[in-house]
């Protein structure tokens, strides 16, 4: 999934109102808020705005670790657990921890998003 479809449908699992539109150079969404005024939206940067995600999708972060390559690696791990659907998601953290854990949380939401589609 590119990161316009990652934020399109995590937007979708928060219930953000249309239309909003992709900002590449930004990695943000545009869409209007409840006020009716234009706002930027982006959890794959903003730790605010990831942990924002997480709380209102309820969703479960933790750190583990898994194997790539035949060597263990930090992984950040997103789960959730509801009466409607499971769903895990992972992502190897390299360099950045943060930016693989506020990943991690996007790709969650996504599929949370993209279920609600179907």
């Amino acid at each position: 999934m590119t990161d316009e479809e990652l934020l399109k449908y995590a937007a979708k699992a928060v219930g953000f109102a249309e239309p909003h539109s992709y900002r590449p150079k930004t990695n943000s969404l545009l869409w209007l808020s409840q006020s009716g005024f234009p706002a930027t939206w982006k959890p794959l940067d903003d730790d605010a705005e990831a942990f924002k995600l997480m709380v209102d999708l309820n969703l479960f972060v933790f750190h583990g670790w898994t194997y790539a390559k035949g060597e263990e690696v930090p992984l950040a791990n997103v789960v959730v657990d509801n009466a409607e659907q499971t769903i895990a998601s992972g992502e190897i953290k390299g360099d950045d921890s943060k930016a693989a854990t506020r990943r991690a949380i996007v790709r969650a939401a996504a599929q949370i998003g993209k279920a609600k589609e179907q």
